[in-house]
């Protein structure tokens, strides 16, 4: 196996993902929000939750439909990549501090969204080293202009002419489609949370805000 290959073992950080599972509940199951449900501090911050797991989905799949069969063969500087190198890692982020807002807590969706920015700081710094070596001073120029996380709105990588023209890949689409969708997952599972909390099934141990 190349150094490459090794960089994007997908299956592998899947499987760590799911393993950091329980350690991202322990949070939810162990406290509650400080703001009761019917308040509206509460309410709010529910709305926000579900429209960033909204935004993680559009824009992951926006992002899908520039990288899409493209992914270590050509360099994509185009499309939600003109403003991050890593547009999929960024919304997935977002989705993970909606989630924590579905739950009423600023500090679990502060958490979470920390959570995700140092486990995927880590996959960008070690693809970047196999992006280095596929693509070379293209990549580094690349690297110049756009930041590797957060999106520096305003300017746009390179010219048009060296943009690769959107491919669109049903497949990729559909299957970061289907990944995406599980953030949706949290808004039900906050309502059977506090269901259980409710009943005296689930007892918290501190309030969060």
């Amino acid at each position: 196996m190349s150094a490459t290959d090794a960089v994007f073992q997908q299956g592998k950080r899947m499987r760590f993902l799911w393993l950091a599972v329980p350690l991202l509940l322990m949070p939810i199951l162990l406290s509650q929000s400080a703001w009761p449900p019917e308040t509206l501090p509460r309410q709010g911050m529910e709305f926000m939750g579900c429209a960033f797991i909204l935004l993680c989905i559009a824009g992951r799949c926006w992002a899908s439909l520039y990288i899409g069969g493209h992914k270590n063969r050509d360099l994509i500087t185009n499309g939600p990549y003109r403003y991050t190198r890593n547009p999929l890692y960024f919304f997935s982020s977002l989705g993970l501090a909606g989630i924590g807002l579905t739950f009423g807590s600023i500090a679990i969706a502060a958490f979470y969204f920390l959570f995700g920015y140092l486990v995927f700081a880590y996959v960008c710094a070690r693809e970047s080293i196999a992006l280095d070596g596929l693509f070379g001073d293209a990549y580094r120029e690349y690297c110049r202009e756009v930041p590797a996380f957060f999106p520096r709105l305003g300017r746009s990588a390179g010219g048009a002419a060296d943009q690769l023209p959107m491919s669109f890949n049903p497949a990729a689409l559909k299957r970061t489609a289907i990944d995406s969708s599980c953030f949706l997952l949290a808004i039900p599972a906050s309502e059977l949370i506090e269901t259980l909390r409710f009943a005296g099934l689930l007892k918290p141990m501190l309030p969060l805000f």
